[in-house]
């Protein structure tokens, strides 16, 4: 997978279903100095993506992960994708949701993340402001926290009958930062990472049983290293958040606009101002169709297919 461009790019992807949004995602992205990596669902039928992995640029991450919604699986897919980007020479490491379509062109982006790179910029949002509700999360262990087969009701059953609720690892973790799951991480970052994890043994024990630990895991360790004070602390997806709930807001055509706003304060992104955390390079600018009718752009700078 290895190409003769100077600056490359691996763009982690996370998804759970073949859509059209997908597999135009691939298509914007394949370009030269780029890689892209895909975690499919361990519950999803891999021979529905078959027809992405036809260019060279793709790559399948095996073994595939499980995901529940709150589970520790997010965490454990994403440090899949992390790890078979080291064999590669890749200087960004890129994590996004399947969903997700790009507002600049992959060359833009190249451009941005090159001259990002030079700083040694990361681009994780981390607030170390935490909760005592948030800090439950890790400190009081959960079994099973997803929507439960039989089967797997009666593990839940068991685990709690044979193990503490409170966690035992907690005190050992560094103080907590959360923050969106989406992040962008230099090469030197990424190694950290898993150099961090084999010198702390119990960092991955201490998230493994908590509640949606990919707004934390990542966050927490970037707290920790010596790469918190070239933190951009923003992600490079735009979201927007102003409706209540647990999700962001499900975007439509009424949003272009918006859209568009961002699109045209792109000069802010080369800066990298970290007072623009709302511009994010993966926002669809226009709205696409599928056999005439209309993808609804996700709350998460994304298009969700509603054909």
């Amino acid at each position: 997978m290895k190409e003769d461009t100077p600056f490359r790019i691996a763009f982690c992807v996370l998804c759970h279903k073949y859509t059209p949004v997908l597999a135009e995602l691939v298509h914007q992205l394949d370009a030269p100095g780029n890689g892209l990596f895909i975690h499919v669902d361990g519950k999803a039928d891999i021979g529905a993506f078959a027809a992405l992995g036809k260019t060279g640029r793709v790559c399948f991450v095996e073994p595939r992960t499980k995901v529940y919604w709150g589970g520790f699986g997010m965490v454990e897919s994403t440090l899949r994708l992390f790890s078979a980007t080291r064999d590669g020479g890749f200087r960004y490491v890129v994590l996004i949701s399947g969903d997700t379509l790009p507002l600049y062109p992959a060359e833009t982006i190249r451009t941005v993340l090159r001259e990002a790179y030079d700083r040694g910029r990361q681009f994780i949002s981390a607030n170390p402001s935490i909760t005592p509700e948030e800090a439950d999360r890790i400190r009081r262990r959960r079994f099973c926290p997803d929507k439960a087969t039989f089967a797997r009701r009666l593990l839940r059953i068991a685990m709690k009958c044979t193990m503490r609720a409170d966690n035992p690892f907690f005190d050992r973790l560094p103080p907590l930062e959360k923050g969106s799951q989406w992040i962008a991480i230099t090469d030197r970052m990424r190694d950290f990472i898993f150099d961090y994890l084999a010198a702390h043994p119990d960092f991955i024990p201490a998230f493994r049983y908590s509640h949606a630990a990919d707004e934390l895991f990542f966050h927490t360790l970037l707290g920790d290293s010596p790469f918190a004070g070239h933190n951009a602390n923003y992600s490079l997806v735009h979201a927007d958040w102003s409706h209540p709930g647990a999700h962001p807001k499900t975007l439509s055509t009424s949003d272009l606009s918006q859209l568009s706003v961002l699109k045209s304060r792109g000069g802010e992104i080369p800066r990298f101002s970290p007072a623009s955390s709302t511009t994010g390079w993966t926002s669809p600018a226009t709205a696409k169709s599928c056999s005439g009718r209309e993808l609804r752009l996700h709350g998460k700078g994304t298009m969700r297919n509603s054909c």
